[in-house]
């Protein structure tokens, strides 16, 4: 194993750390509540149980996201490996994908549901947690990747 690699499994693994404690956490102190305020007028922590996708769409379709989470885990890592993937920019885009898939990826198999804890009190917006904020910003990263297409 590349010592590049090994960086991205060590920053996979501390998201999937940082998404379960901040779901517990909420479990434990927000679940139950009428919420509370995070950054107040603009993000408040609120308890959410999503069966589905992102904006709940798609709700009791539990195994097909463990499914799709494994598979979409399997391939990011079988790209990097055999691809020797160079650019910071993508692996650290890849490492947010490998993250966030894995921290929903464990709630569905586990509890049927993923904890959802931040809402957006400036505008009408989904609520979201630690790991959906991992796949954005890894989507974000490797599509500017894709589009420039040289090390950024």
């Amino acid at each position: 194993m590349r010592k590049r690699h090994l960086i991205c499994l060590l920053g996979a693994a501390a998201l999937i750390a940082l998404d379960s404690w901040v779901k517990n956490w909420t479990v434990a102190n927000i679940k139950g509540t009428h919420g509370q305020d995070f950054i107040p007028g603009i993000v408040r922590l609120t308890y959410a149980e999503n069966q589905g996708a992102a904006f709940g769409l798609f709700q009791n379709f539990r195994w097909i996201f463990v499914v799709l989470g494994i598979a979409v885990t399997v391939a990011v890592v079988v790209i990097t490996i055999r691809e020797r993937v160079k650019s910071p920019a993508l692996l650290a885009g890849l490492t947010f994908i490998v993250g966030g898939t894995l921290g929903n990826l464990i709630d569905r198999a586990l509890s049927g549901y993923v904890v959802d804890m931040f809402e957006l009190e400036f505008m009408r917006f989904a609520i979201f947690n630690v790991a959906d904020l991992a796949l954005t910003i890894g989507g974000v990263l490797t599509c500017l990747y894709i589009i420039v297409k040289k090390p950024i």
